[in-house]
């Protein structure tokens, strides 16, 4: 661990009191809340993803003290410019540089330029934050192969420090960037381990299902509307979807696939405050996504943390659930879903209890792994 606070320069399209934008967020609060003696200064925008509202009381384009080791600056759009953010670079003696994006044009691509101009590659560090993921990559797939193309051609990222979040991102960085040196592997952190709350009492017969997640094609909602249709449940299931909705056809599309599945009432509720998620969690049995692809997933560390197990695909870190009786991942197969579907169903409450225990205990043990935390300081010494 450092013994010296370092000065440590972050930049990312959002930050809190953002929570929009999920992961990203969540993972970077995570990581500035665990390195207490790591001084961060964060250079984010002054509004949300998908919204155009300045955050109330806060004063743009000035560093503002957000905690005890972070400080930070929201910038207003029509000033995140190359000349301001590198203002920004040379205002102080940072041990590094963090680029919390691979895509952002303002808070990746702008910034590297700057960085360049100013030779302060070595000192940089990039977090892709799940975007190479075959998921992620295949959502605007155009644009992204053509940016990934120009990138390398004028060697963008070339000579600077990635970070990835398991071995899985690391062979993501490898395959998408040959000329990659230095991959620095940090697993990312979960939120801190709460009170365990009362789980709802599970009779045989009922069900009750909730996901957390942007409701967008590569979090796996169609998926989760298509295996619940086939496991043909007809009786006592709810299922709750909280999210940013980006794309109104694309939930049209949800809707209308949800209304054609007998005995299951579905329901879309909008985007739920980080600060919120705990309590509603309570209220469920299950957690459901069966996900085309997580780098971390915080909503699934959340749903473990509150003693709700989760239902969802073997496209994440989460891993061998079953046997630590903490829930399933799964293939994204029907099949494998249904089945599970139906055992939860007709599962008691004993043997639902039980699993809930589990799946709060695996939170816990990964809450205080020690070896995770080191990993984070080892990023920036």
């Amino acid at each position: 661990m450092s013994t010296n606070p370092k000065n440590i320069l972050v930049l990312t399209d959002w930050y809190l009191p953002g929570y929009k934008a999920g992961g990203p967020i969540r993972s970077l609060a995570n990581l500035i809340a665990t390195l207490k003696d790591v001084q961060f200064y964060v250079v984010t925008r002054i509004t949300d993803h998908y919204s155009s509202s300045p955050y109330p009381n806060i004063a743009p384009n000035t560093w503002i003290k957000h905690s005890v080791n972070c400080m930070v600056f929201y910038f207003d759009e029509k000033s995140i410019t190359l000349s301001a953010i590198k203002t920004l670079l040379s205002e102080r003696d940072y041990n590094k540089v963090y680029l919390n994006s691979l895509f952002s044009p303002k808070f990746t691509l702008l910034p590297l330029i700057a960085i360049k101009q100013l030779k302060l590659k070595h000192k940089t560090i990039l977090a892709p934050r799940g975007m190479l993921k075959a998921g992620a990559l295949s959502v605007k797939a155009g644009k992204k192969k053509a940016f990934l193309s120009i990138s390398k051609m004028i060697g963008l990222y070339n000579s600077i420090s990635w970070h990835a979040t398991s071995e899985e991102e690391v062979n993501e960085i490898k395959l998408h960037f040959t000329k990659a040196t230095s991959i620095l592997l940090a697993p990312n952190i979960a939120s801190a381990i709460a009170k365990k709350r009362d789980k709802p009492i599970k009779k045989e017969g009922e069900l009750r299902l909730i996901c957390i997640a942007r409701i967008s094609a590569e979090k796996g909602i169609t998926e989760a509307l298509t295996y619940l249709k086939d496991a043909q449940l007809k009786q006592n299931v709810r299922c709750d979807f909280y999210g940013t909705i980006q794309n109104e056809s694309f939930l049209a599309a949800c809707k209308a696939l949800a209304s054609t599945i007998a005995g299951v009432a579905v329901e879309f509720k909008g985007e739920v405050p980080p600060d919120k998620i705990p309590t509603l969690l309570a209220h469920y049995h299950f957690f459901y996504m069966p996900t085309l692809g997580e780098n971390f997933g915080h909503a699934i560390a959340e749903a473990l943390n509150s003693g709700t197990p989760v239902i969802i695909s073997n496209k994440t870190p989460w891993r061998n659930l079953a046997e630590k009786n903490a829930g399933w991942d799964l293939p994204l197969e029907s099949a494998a879903f249904v089945k599970v579907l139906q055992e939860c169903l007709s599962m008691d409450n004993d043997s639902y209890q039980r699993k809930s225990e589990s799946a709060y205990q695996l939170a816990h043990r990964i809450s205080l792994d020690k070896k995770i935390i080191e990993a984070q300081y080892s990023l920036f010494q």
